[in-house]
């Protein structure tokens, strides 16, 4: 019988490791490191915004008015004038003054001892509704 041929896509058979071998750590050297001056860098000028000429904004009202009256619903528009006067007399208006808050006054603790206060009853002292019924009803003994 003739031995098949090895197929070429086998990996190499790999030699065993002595354990002792592979357990030891491996040391690499640390690249040496280079001192270098420290160097300035250059001071960057600040970039000055360009003006940019900007045309304020107009509500086109007209197209929106027809718009809103294609829909059944009618344009309500505030008058600009009433509004700049608002504006200006908010404006205008005195600052409210500053009330800081008044802290409250410092509690003063009691230096005094302290008193122990019992909480707890002695209930073996303490006669229960049911006890006294009971003592009533047992004949007195001789």
């Amino acid at each position: 019988m003739p031995q098949a041929e090895e197929a070429p896509w086998r990996a190499a058979p790999v030699e065993p490791v002595d354990p002792a071998v592979a357990a030891r750590p491996t040391f690499v050297e640390p690249a040496p490191v280079i001192a270098r001056p420290m160097v300035a860098a250059e001071p960057v000028a600040p970039v000055a915004a360009a003006p940019i000429d900007v045309a304020p904004f107009e509500l086109p009202v007209s197209s929106l008015q027809a718009v809103v009256a294609s829909s059944g619903l009618q344009w309500v528009g505030s008058d600009t004038a009433k509004i700049r006067a608002v504006q200006d007399a908010m404006a205008n208006e005195p600052k409210p003054a500053h009330v800081p808050r008044e802290r409250k006054p410092v509690v003063q603790m009691d230096a005094s001892p302290l008193v122990l206060v019992e909480t707890r009853k002695d209930l073996s002292q303490v006669k229960l509704p049911f006890e006294a019924a009971a003592q009533d009803a047992q004949p007195p003994q001789q």
